[in-house]
């Protein structure tokens, strides 16, 4: 659960960054290159990058030793249909999550108020903090669109297997992660997905459902709240297909 627990605080903590920079846009465009980090304690912190590096983020995380999460912003433009524009960016990490955030908001060019909504842009590979998985090779996982009729969306099946289920339950929260940020592209849409379950070699075990179903409940309450156009659904392979 720690794994969905970490996925929602970084978004929160770019959420917050967002709403901050908003507030106060004119500082943003004199110092766009910032760090808003996240301590254990909950606080946060905001420090200003000297340089927009890899190995300034490095270096002030080795700094500041034990840090959860952190935001580093920037300022860019773009051309939408000839048209410019001016957008903050966010690249967030959690030292539980393999994969960062990066996510844009769209600001006027002279007012500097912003334009819509956060954007999720895309995830990237976390280079910044070690991440402690289970020490076996990924599950198996294929995915495949159904022919289950979903009003003004899709029913999307995964078929995800492992012998290990300290992997399994890793791997099936990283795959709900991926997945609800992905479909942020598709605002229009409504998912439902099914996580289709198998522990080759055998049953699965009594724990192992109990964390599925764990699992499951945070998802319907929590992940879902925050992506409202999906829905979530869990089976085992001998329950047969659903």
């Amino acid at each position: 659960m720690e794994y969905l627990k970490a996925a929602l605080s970084l978004i929160s903590l770019i959420r917050e960054t967002n709403s901050i920079l908003l507030k106060h846009s004119v500082e943003i465009v004199n110092s766009p290159n910032q760090m808003w980090i996240k301590m254990p304690e909950g606080d946060s912190r905001k420090v200003l990058m000297d340089s927009y590096t890899n190995d300034f983020v490095l270096s002030t995380l080795d700094s500041l030793k034990n840090t959860e999460a952190f935001v580093m912003t920037d300022i860019d433009a773009m051309d939408v249909k000839g048209q410019d524009y001016i957008y903050l960016l966010y690249k967030g990490y959690h030292r539980e999550l393999e994969k960062g955030i990066v996510c844009y908001q769209l600001i006027n060019k002279i007012s500097l108020a912003p334009i819509g909504e956060l954007q999720f842009s895309n995830m990237e590979e976390n280079i910044f903090y070690t991440i402690e998985a289970p020490g076996v090779e990924e599950s198996s996982c294929n995915a495949m669109e159904t022919d289950k009729n979903v009003e003004g969306g899709k029913n999307i099946i995964f078929l995800i297997g492992h012998m290990n289920e300290d992997r399994l339950a890793y791997d099936i929260q990283r795959l709900i992660f991926d997945t609800v940020n992905n479909v942020t592209r598709h605002p229009t849409l409504n998912f439902n997905f099914t996580i289709h379950i198998s522990r080759y070699g055998g049953k699965p075990s009594s724990e192992l459902k109990e964390r599925v179903s764990s699992i499951e409940n945070f998802t319907s309450q929590y992940i879902c709240s925050e992506y409202p156009n999906t829905q979530f659904e869990f089976s085992y392979e001998q329950d047969g297909m659903p």
